[in-house]
């Protein structure tokens, strides 16, 4: 798991044949997460225009295929591959996927196991955004290495009557 203050991982064991709807439920599972939020798997290419995403729905009508349509097989073939998951768009809970071993002997598994749990689950409540948090994200999206949260003019409410100069105080709507 990305993005935590201590090491978290877990060991899963799957056939080719599983889709990554299956490895999605696995890990909402094996971490606790209770809620349905939106997810998707991100297969990462040479340049990041060249990403491939596998979502849970396909919200924007884009064509891309699903989790439920999608097998192991056809994203994971060999050692070393790697996908990101991303759970919950908003919260934005970041688990790196990568094969460690491949073998034929495991076809007769009916669904994904977890093996190994290292490490406490972080709580799913305890990364709730609130407003303030999704203006922040938003400004860092638009405005990259030019933003910083201490800019007070960005940040500050523009209807705020403190902000708003009056009309009257102009000679040309006098």
């Amino acid at each position: 798991m990305l993005e935590t203050h201590s090491t978290v991982y877990r060991d899963i064991l799957v056939n080719e044949k599983h889709t990554l709807l299956q490895i999605h439920l696995l890990i909402k599972k094996s971490f606790d997460f209770k809620s349905n939020e939106l997810a998707s798997f991100i297969k990462e290419e040479e340049g990041w225009d060249n990403d491939v995403e596998y979502p849970l729905e396909d919200v924007m009508n884009s064509g891309n295929l699903t989790l439920e349509k999608i097998t192991i097989d056809e994203v994971f073939t060999e050692v070393g591959d790697q996908l990101t998951y991303v759970y919950d768009y908003l919260n934005e809970w970041k688990f790196y996927l990568e094969v460690i071993e491949i073998e034929n002997n495991y076809n007769d598994i009916k669904e994904p196991k977890l093996l190994k749990r290292f490490g406490d689950s972080p709580k799913e409540e305890e990364r709730d955004l609130n407003g303030d948090d999704a203006q922040s994200i938003l400004l860092n999206a638009m405005m990259g290495d030019e933003f910083s949260e201490d800019d007070d003019d960005l940040l500050r409410d523009p209807f705020d009557s403190d902000n708003m100069e009056s009309l009257d105080n102009y000679e040309e709507y006098q």
